[in-house]
């Protein structure tokens, strides 16, 4: 049943590539979890490797690092287990990817939040995939670590344009920045002082933001961060699904913080 649950797991997956839709990241995600109950190492790995190409497309270079490491584990698991299923395919695969990374962070916006991450996929690629710290002295202009400086920045981004679109006299256009602007907070683990700036630009526009999708989906998201409720993931995946991003990247910001929380607290 495992296995009949893996393939359709990874047709769902690459339906969703080849619709150039984010859709297809939990169903990738999914089908490597399952071919690693299975221990076709290389399976999952050809899974994760399909989702790092994608996230890569659509520019989200801190998802993608994120489905190497699970990649990379997968790898040295196998290896440490002497499975069949892993051979210098897999590994020569693995490298490629890292180094797709690599070349996509150098032009991303996202090249100044990304330096452990660079330094941990070079010392990957040269020491044959078995992470180990490089030194950042040989990564000069790419420094910061665990992603602050990205949240930091985005905090700072949402909140400017949730001002502008309120000083420009359409507050209901400012309703999904807010809450990304809060959720950044969040992210930098200040909790207190999301939740005050929210609370104060929604009571500032209360007509804007009583009822909205975001705004309600964003409580929730604090209240799970906050409180530990794993009861209640769940139904932030299904109201996530309902919040009307304008942007791609509004939508793969929320997405990543939503998964970040439900890992944290797991």
């Amino acid at each position: 049943m495992i296995c009949v649950d893996a393939y359709k797991a990874l047709k769902h997956g690459n339906e969703g590539i080849e619709n150039e839709s984010t859709d297809a990241f939990p169903w990738l995600s999914e089908a490597a979890e399952y071919f690693l109950t299975l221990a076709e190492y290389d399976n999952a790995i050809n899974s994760l490797t399909k989702a790092i190409d994608l996230a890569i497309s659509f520019n989200l270079i801190g998802k993608a690092y994120s489905f190497f490491t699970k990649a990379r584990n997968i790898y040295e698991t196998g290896i440490n287990e002497g499975a069949n299923s892993v051979s210098d395919a897999e590994k020569t695969r693995l490298k490629a990817s890292g180094l797709n990374i690599i070349e996509a962070a150098k032009t991303s916006e996202e090249v100044n939040a990304l330096a452990d991450m660079q330094a941990e996929l070079k010392a990957s690629i040269l020491g044959g995939v078995s992470l180990k710290k490089a030194e950042k002295d040989e990564n000069k202009g790419i420094v910061i670590s665990h992603g602050d400086a990205l949240y930091k920045k985005k905090s700072k981004e949402y909140k400017e344009s949730t001002q502008k679109f309120i000083d420009s006299g359409i507050p209901k256009s400012a309703v999904v920045f807010a809450c990304m602007g809060a959720l950044a907070d969040l992210m930098l683990n200040k909790p207190k002082e999301g939740l005050a700036y929210l609370t104060e630009i929604a009571e500032k526009n209360r007509q804007a933001f009583q009822y909205h999708p975001c705004f309600e989906w964003t409580k929730l998201i604090f209240r799970i961060a906050i409180q530990n409720d794993k009861e209640s993931i769940v139904r932030a995946r299904k109201e996530f699904l309902q919040i009307p991003f304008s942007y791609r990247d509004d939508r793969e910001f929320a997405r990543r913080v939503m998964e970040s929380v439900a890992a944290r607290i797991n």
